[in-house]
């Protein structure tokens, strides 16, 4: 499976979280089963850390999104891409 990562500014509109803007950040292939852990590698690859208790990645059924574990506000996204 091959992967975008994009870096998001989301605001709050009251019922949920809405992307605002999003920038490109690198792309990915991963053929692991545990693809979570793939996106997180990926990101520490690039120098993005997320603190132990502070983030979680959530699956919607279509993209993993990293988001803050207290506000579930989404921080960085990966995007499946076809091909």
């Amino acid at each position: 499976m091959k992967y975008e990562i994009r870096q998001i500014d989301a605001w709050n509109c009251g019922d949920g979280w809405s992307y605002n803007e999003t920038w490109h950040i690198g792309e990915y292939e991963t053929n692991a089963i545990d693809e979570k852990k793939a996106f997180l590698r990926q990101l520490h690859k690039r120098g993005i850390v997320c603190n132990r208790g502070k983030c979680v990645v959530e699956f919607d059924g279509d993209c993993y999104e990293l988001q803050d574990r207290k506000t579930r506000e989404p921080l960085f996204a990966a995007i499946p891409m076809e091909g």
